[in-house]
């Protein structure tokens, strides 16, 4: 359960301020310079529309991948590898039409290592997958299907026409210790609500939220707030597309082990490392930005350092106060901190 730690009132609509001048504080110049950039991380290829036949659905078990090029002994590193994957339906033919999320990854499991592969939709239900090969040894390319074609449909589709997905419960006390709980949702129609909502905005984000109206609590008697439950927003056929026997499920196997040989006859390096200048903050990184050998992440464009004990992980943070802030992933960054060093404390 959340503390809401801000007194909590009844928000009201304010007037919208004049907008006469709102143009003269906008530099359009950078605004333009950036929409492509950002039209091209939203662009997703078509996914061939809502079909009702799910066996005409893109299938994990089906799909199939093989070397771009003829077979080799072996493979030198600091090469490149390239494969062709076809996307193939239940019944096994081809997929016209891309928009699958497929994950690629080139393993190397006797050495610890593993780096992400890149997937190109060539939108005709074939993609080319791309491998640095970045340490020497032996090294199997891995592809899963993380949601066919069909199912990104079904998300995009949740996407535009849900404003939520997910709803929350609103904990309510009167002064004389009387509790309601109702429903919140920053969609209203979601609430639930069969008469008044109470609106309220977030001191932070300034994003508008609203609760039911609790039968006998005022508006301002909402002392806290959980998550709540899944809203109901696809159909059983939407459901069959995102099950997980279809969903992030691995690929039968294409492509034999690959031994990867260093680039020159007596190069002793095990990695494809070259100079690289010191780790900083705001650095843009390539992708891959780097890869795992022995466990131990390797950056691609800048020199990390590598803090494998208690004591060497005290001494980088010895006199330092570090802020976090994030999701359940960044949680778990802290709790593997927490564990591993005892005396680091939280500040409140």
């Amino acid at each position: 359960m959340m503390p809401w730690h801000e007194p909590i009132i009844r928000w009201l609509p304010q007037p919208h301020p004049a907008t006469e001048n709102v143009s003269e504080s906008i530099d359009w110049d950078s605004l333009f310079q950036e929409l492509p950039n950002l039209t091209n991380f939203l662009y997703w290829p078509p996914t061939g529309g809502h079909r009702d036949d799910f066996l005409a659905s893109t299938s994990p078990r089906t799909s199939t991948y093989h070397l771009k090029g003829p077979a080799q002994a072996n493979y030198t590193l600091g090469s490149n590898l390239e494969a062709i994957l076809v996307a193939r339906d239940h019944w096994g033919k081809p997929k016209s039409h891309g928009g699958d999320l497929f994950r690629a990854q080139l393993l190397g499991p006797e050495l610890r290592a593993g780096v992400p592969g890149e997937v190109k939709d060539l939108e005709n239900g074939t993609y080319l997958l791309s491998f640095p090969l970045l340490w020497a040894g032996w090294a199997q390319v891995q592809v899963r299907l993380i949601h066919s074609s069909e199912a990104v449909g079904v998300l995009q589709r949740v996407w535009r026409e849900k404003r939520a997905t997910v709803d929350f419960r609103g904990y309510f006390r009167g002064t004389n210790g009387s509790q309601e709980t109702v429903i919140c949702n920053v969609d209203p129609q979601s609430t639930g609500a069969k008469g008044s909502t109470c609106q309220y905005k977030d001191v932070v984000s300034g994003e508008i939220w609203y609760c039911a109206q609790p039968p006998t609590l005022p508006c301002n008697a909402l002392v806290g707030h959980s998550s709540g439950s899944y809203l109901k927003v696809t159909t059983p056929h939407d459901e069959a597309l995102l099950a997980g026997n279809v969903t992030d499920q691995k690929l039968p196997s294409g492509i034999p082990p690959i031994l990867v040989l260093p680039a020159a006859q007596g190069n002793v390096s095990k990695m494809a490392l070259p100079s690289r200048p010191p780790c900083r903050p705001g650095h843009l990184s390539p992708k891959p930005s780097g890869f795992y050998h022995q466990d131990r992440w390797h950056s691609t464009f800048c020199s990390s350092r590598s803090f494998p004990t208690v004591d060497s992980i005290l001494n980088c943070l010895a006199g330092r106060i570090v802020y976090m802030m994030g999701d359940s992933t960044l949680r778990q960054w802290w709790e593997y901190l927490r564990d591993t060093v005892p005396s680091l404390k939280p500040v409140d």
